[in-house]
């Protein structure tokens, strides 16, 4: 039987739940999310290759040393017996004491005439055994009694053998040497290599601190240059945890460079900036639908509630009342779905578009709307990039303005200019050659100070003008300009009719016809 500890309530659980992703946005903290940031793991990364580089530098070069530094000793003895042999064979030759004397006899007391040097001895081997030593540090013994069978087996007669024997702890590197003409007696000298094995090896203790103590600032260095590059996704990290629906205006603070990480946190912020648009023309459409549906609505309601239903007059007049509003909330609802979508990148469908057929078909469509004077002021003899149906659509809506505001006897004109960038009316331009289409009319104009605000959603002017429609007409024409990458103007004097303008900067394929 479940107890009501095994199953939550409806708030406890939704507290939780809410709770959850609060959880999961904190900052993690604590060495296991240290080792485990890309900041650890790209340092870990850098100095585990510069250790295995020392390393394997290390040891290739000690182990080059190490062995030029028994070659160079090996070389040594050997020149050194080579000379004291040299020098007994000469004396049998030219000295009468000598030559009565055998070879291990007159080697023995060459090498004490020579006096070998501290950390040397000479012995000589007869028969594979050590028949006398001469040490050059009498105090300290290089080759003991023990050592003296280890020397008899290093002997080669087909020439000089190299070989390291124990000497108390100690290398003691030997060279021995055959005797030519005497068989069974060789010469032996060895050198105690000790020494030249500690330099060494201080050597190596000494390449280790160093590398030691450079891998450290290697570690400290690259902690912060890694900090440093990987910074902004640390900041972005920050801004994505404070956005959220009611707040999409944080951006990432973003440093000069091109590096991949500064590019990647400008994507972001372009990636924000999208969402914020987005989320803008979201909500503008919600508010811009609930504002002006309001009015629809309740004049249904009003006359849906006052509607007498026995009598057919009444209800014929209220069906055409109704109506009549539902086709202009239908309409309301695509201008404002038109909007919407103005910002996609599907809203223009640009194609080559020549300029003089295009005002021809308009002024073929808008001549019908009202008896008015309609004429073409100037034909652009140019082909551009282009979506005639979206321009069609924002000079068909500057028309019909048009006729909302001229009287019978007025002047409508239609036209289009190839503009340089310095505009008449100083208008920022671009640096290309620009396009313009205008409407003219000689009605009753627009006041300076409602010139701006009737390109805004439900803009409409103080006087005059404004008064008729659902306010959303000059902004959709000011939006299909922005889609094209213009902008639309509008100049005029109250009392002294109004040009509307749209002006289009000129793709690299348009051309003169």
């Amino acid at each position: 039987m479940a107890t009501l500890d095994e199953h939550p309530s409806g708030d406890g659980q939704a507290a939780a739940e809410a709770a959850s992703p609060a959880a999961d946005t904190q900052d993690p903290s604590g060495w296991g999310a240290k080792i485990h940031s890309v900041r650890f793991r790209v340092v870990a990364a850098m100095l585990g290759m510069m250790l295995a580089g020392v390393v394997t530098a290390g040891m290739v070069t000690f182990a080059v040393q190490f062995q030029e530094s028994d070659a160079r000793i090996d070389q040594t003895l050997l020149d050194r017996a080579n000379a004291v042999v040299k020098l007994v064979q000469t004396k049998k030759k030219t000295s009468g004491d000598y030559a009565n004397r055998t070879y291990i006899s007159a080697l023995h007391e060459a090498a004490e005439d020579i006096e070998p040097r501290n950390n040397e001895v000479m012995a000589g081997i007869v028969d594979g055994r050590v028949a006398w030593t001469v040490e050059g540090n009498g105090d300290a013994h290089l080759l003991d009694n023990s050592m003296f069978a280890d020397a008899a087996q290093l002997r080669n007669p087909a020439g000089a053998s190299f070989g390291e024997l124990n000497s108390n702890g100690r290398p003691l590197r030997t060279v021995v040497l055959p005797m030519r003409g005497v068989p069974g007696t060789f010469f032996l000298v060895g050198r105690d290599a000790g020494d030249q094995r500690e330099h060494n090896t201080s050597s190596v203790r000494t390449y280790a601190l160093v590398a030691l103590g450079m891998l450290l600032a290697a570690a400290v260095i690259g902690s912060v240059v890694a900090g440093r590059l990987l910074d902004p996704l640390r900041r972005m990290r920050e801004t994505s945890r404070a956005v959220g629906p009611e707040d999409l205006t944080q951006r990432v603070e973003v440093r000069k460079g091109e590096d991949d990480v500064t590019l990647l946190a400008k994507t972001f912020n372009t990636m924000l900036e999208r969402l914020d648009e987005g989320a803008q023309q979201q909500q503008q459409f919600l508010d811009d639908a609930g504002h002006e549906l309001r009015t629809p609505l309740t004049i249904l309601r009003g006359h849906l509630e006052l509607v007498t239903v026995d009598d057919p007059d009444d209800v014929i007049a209220t069906r055409d009342v109704l109506l009549d509003e539902v086709d202009r909330m239908q309409r309301l609802v695509d201008d404002l779905l038109l909007l919407a979508n103005s910002g996609d990148p599907g809203f223009i469908r640009r194609e080559p578009v020549r300029i003089p057929e295009l005002l021809d078909q308009v002024m073929e469509k808008v001549h019908v709307l009202a008896d008015r004077h309609w004429q073409i002021d100037e034909r652009a003899d140019y082909v551009v990039e282009a979506d005639p149906q979206r321009l069609t659509q924002a000079l068909v809506q500057l028309a019909a303005n048009a006729v909302k505001y001229t009287g019978e006897s007025s002047t409508i004109a239609l036209g289009s200019r190839i503009e340089r960038p310095t505009a008449d009316d100083s208008t920022p331009l671009p640096t290309q050659d620009t396009l313009v289409l205008w409407v003219r009319d000689d009605g009753i104009g627009i006041a300076a100070q409602d010139q701006q605000r009737i390109f805004e959603r439900f803009g409409r002017a103080h006087t005059g003008r404004g008064m008729q429609g659902s306010g959303l007409g000059l902004a959709i024409v000011s939006a299909i300009a922005q889609a094209h990458g213009g902008v639309a103007t509008v100049e005029s004097e109250y009392g002294h009719g109004a040009t509307f303008l749209i002006r289009i900067p000129l793709q690299s394929t348009s051309v003169r016809v």
